[in-house]
């Protein structure tokens, strides 16, 4: 128990700071946005591999994470100015940047591979196979594999993460409600825009890091999305939406454990099905009002 200890704790922790981001993120319509972030991450680990910045030691998984968030600000940042000059086009500028990160993560992953396979001492096989590896857990990660040190970084961020949409869950409300009207009440609907997006690319990268990929796009959309087929009010909406992302990672967690399945998979087939459960009842509750 006390080996999977990390991974338990950091799964649930990530999964309440997703479950209270994808509110905005649904009301928002930004579900896309975080797909391109997760997979724009991609670029920051080619680069990082490039500068031969790897998770081999302490200091390279810091410095790693660093550069991999530091890219992934920079994506949802562009992704933000791509929409603001191209008519509010968010598709096109999630396409664009989403596209060309991934572009260059692969290039840069090859590259990196070629000069392996010229590496005079003979360790190109083994590089070549610790790519893959990394390629898959960045997909599809590997909560397993979690650590005392990555899950302290992990759930510092999140808590971190947490705090600040507490103290500006004002500001987020009213933009995600109204954005149009916000910058009369002198509240900068711009700032607000890049705060959240910020937010958002730093909780991508550190599921990323927990769950990979799919875990982290999933957490985003389908926690927010649930709550909002239960109810309209917004204080309920937002119990619901934790309920969800942390009663999905814990079933999951416990389906995948028992029956030997990929954990984050797992946890996002559950948080699917809890999807397709609110659908049911918001229907059934239209008909019985009907």
């Amino acid at each position: 128990m006390n080996e999977i200890a990390p991974a338990i704790i950091a799964a649930l922790v990530i999964a309440l700071m997703g479950g209270a981001l994808s509110i905005f993120v649904v009301l928002k319509r930004l579900a896309f946005i975080g797909q391109g972030i997760s997979h724009a991450a991609f670029g920051g680990v080619g680069i990082a591999l490039l500068l031969g910045v790897h998770g081999a030691t302490t200091a390279g998984a810091m410095g790693q994470l660093a550069i991999v968030v530091a890219f992934s600000i920079f994506a949802a940042l562009g992704i933000a100015a791509l929409s603001r000059t191209n008519q509010g086009r968010t598709d096109t500028a999630i396409g664009v940047v989403l596209s060309a990160s991934m572009a260059l993560g692969f290039v840069l992953f090859t590259f990196v591979e070629s000069k392996h396979d010229h590496d005079e001492h003979g360790h190109a096989a083994q590089g070549h196979e610790d790519q893959h590896h990394l390629i898959e857990e960045i997909l599809f990660g590997n909560i397993l594999d979690t650590t005392w040190p990555k899950a302290s970084i992990a759930i510092a961020v999140a808590i971190a993460i947490l705090v600040v949409v507490w103290f500006i869950r004002r500001q987020l409300i009213f933009w995600a409600f109204d954005e149009p009207v916000v910058d009369a009440y002198g509240l900068h609907s711009k700032r607000i825009t890049y705060i959240f997006l910020i937010l958002l690319a730093i909780a991508v990268v550190m599921a990323m890091q927990i769950a990979g990929v799919v875990l982290a796009a999933a957490m985003l959309v389908l926690p927010g999305a649930g709550a909002l087929n239960l109810s309209a009010k917004l204080r309920a909406v937002f119990v619901y939406s934790i309920l969800i992302a942390v009663g999905g990672a814990a079933i999951g967690m416990l389906v995948g454990f028992e029956a030997g399945l990929p954990i984050g998979p797992t946890i996002v087939l559950i948080q699917s099905v809890a999807y397709l459960l609110t659908l049911i009842a918001k229907a059934v509750s239209a008909r019985l009002r009907s």
